[in-house]
């Protein structure tokens, strides 16, 4: 089955997986490298962590774009039955999940290793599972992948956004030379910014993701399973259905900590305390 899209056969699994972590690799050296000789404190302190930031932003508008393309206007014969949608190998798909693959297994986690701000337990649980998960799209290309390692990954990018936004107004804040009037416009980028990625996760991830993982992807999975022989792309189907379920089990406790961050450190922490709280 092909689409308007990128595509790669199963042998070339690895190389498209190697040039996406290779452009990552070559980006952030890049950025960084930049960031660091900037003048700005904003820039160049955490010149690494603004560098994935913007790289991360940049990962999530493509798969996005190119999962909705794969996702909202498949061939009809493509979403016809369980079986079409689960188990049709699409070669699309296999380009969007080596290239998934390659960003986060060779950049994504190794970057997350080496900058002390970025290496947090859920985070890596997160990035681990998002690798083995692309990695499945070697197996079993199937229609689904356009949605979990494409169109999912819209939430991601105000929520990329935010963090820079966050870190920019820690920085500046701690600056003697940054002006007040810049402090407060990063903070009031950074507080809308987070408003919006707070509602697109709610939605994305908390309804739609689920929405798709317990009446889509797991009803087809329950139909089609009696019928293969023990395969990998069986297993692959198993791992997929568990993979998802604990991706909602982990989205949900994300959503603790926002509600934990928002409601509580921001409403709720004493008038003196507030910019602790804030930092947090």
């Amino acid at each position: 089955m092909t689409l308007a899209l990128p595509a790669c056969s199963a042998a070339g699994f690895v190389w498209v997986a190697a040039a996406g972590g290779c452009t990552a690799i070559g980006l952030q050296l890049g950025l960084q490298a930049i960031f660091d000789r900037s003048s700005d404190p904003v820039l160049s302190k955490v010149a690494g962590v603004n560098a994935h930031s913007v790289i991360a932003a940049m990962f999530c508008i493509f798969v996005t774009a190119f999962g909705s393309v794969g996702w909202f206007n498949p061939p009809a014969a493509l979403v016809a039955t369980a079986a079409t949608r689960l188990l049709t190998p699409i070669d699309s798909v296999r380009w969007l999940a080596a290239f998934g693959f390659g960003v986060i297994g060779f950049w994504d986690i190794p970057t997350c290793f080496a900058v002390p701000d970025l290496r947090k337990p859920s985070f890596l649980i997160h990035h681990f599972a998002m690798a083995a998960v692309a990695f499945c799209g070697l197996v079993l290309p199937s229609y689904y992948a356009f949605f979990f390692l494409g169109v999912i990954e819209a939430s991601s990018i105000p929520l990329s956004i935010y963090e820079g936004l966050e870190r920019a107004y820690e920085v500046a804040s701690e600056a003697d030379e940054c002006a007040p009037e810049r402090c407060e416009r990063l903070k009031s980028l950074r507080d809308n910014t987070q408003t919006i990625a707070t509602f697109a996760f709610m939605f994305m991830r908390l309804y739609v993701f689920t929405r798709v993982t317990f009446f889509g992807l797991w009803p087809d999975a329950r139909a089609v399973l009696p019928t293969m022989v023990p395969s990998a792309a069986k297993t692959t189907v198993k791992f997929l259905m568990g993979a998802s379920a604990s991706f909602v089990g982990l989205q949900f406790f994300w959503f603790g900590q926002i509600i934990q961050q928002i409601f509580i450190a921001k409403w709720f922490a004493p008038k003196g305390g507030a910019e602790e709280a804030e930092a947090a």
